[in-house]
């Protein structure tokens, strides 16, 4: 049996769309926050008069762990100056926009997942009673 040419081409593009779909993982930004994360350091920078920086290191008196399930469920446990809290929220996001809900706060902000690092940024700007300010949270991967 004689195959034409053009039979042929397209039976081994066909055979590759195939497996080019079945063998490649479309991923969404946010996808890369699902698992464990562990904290590492909070940078603040207060604008104030004059500007303040204040940086938290991990240690035995402060320690987190953020889980985010794909459910868009977050877990988390702190021990923050020595006092343990731990509970549950919800987030979800958009690009590199991330919103997370736990009770009544909602918290803003930006992420970014780079290698096995999740950074994100919480900005306020400046009010009649508060100071803007800018927070950077820096996490590792827990495998």
């Amino acid at each position: 049996m004689k195959l034409s040419p053009f039979l042929f081409v397209s039976i081994v593009l066909s055979v590759s769309a195939q497996s080019l779909t079945t063998n490649t993982k479309s991923i969404f930004k946010h996808d890369l926050l699902i698992g464990n994360w562990a904290f590492e350091s909070m940078t603040t920078i207060r604008k104030a008069k004059r500007e303040e920086i204040i940086i938290l290191y991990k240690d035995n008196k402060n320690i987190e762990t953020l889980h985010f399930k794909e459910s868009g469920s977050i877990n988390y446990d702190v021990i923050n100056d020595g006092v343990e809290k731990n509970g549950l929220g919800i987030w979800f996001a958009d690009e590199s926009h991330l919103t997370i809900i736990v009770e009544s706060d909602t918290t803003y902000g930006t992420f970014e997942v780079e290698k096995n690092t999740l950074t994100l940024v919480i900005s306020a700007e400046e009010t009649d009673k508060n100071y803007g300010f800018s927070t950077i949270l820096k996490y590792s991967r827990v495998q």
